[in-house]
């Protein structure tokens, strides 16, 4: 039997709602290894973490891992809209810098 450490994050909406979800934190693991982990992980202060089973041929980290990835690039992606925007911004500025320089000079 393998063990994988995981991670639950719960919160409060500002409707009352009480909303939840689960990363994994580790690949699975013999106990002795993901157990040493555990520790690890709640000596360094992190809570509501927790070592979960992963029998074979179990689709739950599958799930956990997939729905992680979702989230996360939800909230990274940017549009092509804002990364221009960004560049404009960086190009401003060193002109700027440039121009307050030569005239220091």
């Amino acid at each position: 039997m393998k063990y994988y450490i995981s991670k639950t994050f719960v919160s409060i909406s500002e409707k009352g709602k009480v909303t939840g979800y689960e990363n994994v934190l580790t690949r699975p693991d013999s106990y002795s290894n993901a157990f040493a982990q555990l520790r690890r992980f709640k000596r360094m202060g992190i809570e509501n973490i927790h070592l979960c089973e992963h029998p074979v041929n179990s689709r739950r980290y599958g799930k956990l891992e997939r729905a992680y990835n979702k989230r996360r690039k939800a909230d990274r992606q940017l549009t092509l809209g804002e990364v221009a925007e960004i560049m404009a911004d960086d190009t401003s500025t060193d002109t700027e810098a440039s121009e307050s320089a030569r005239a220091g000079s």
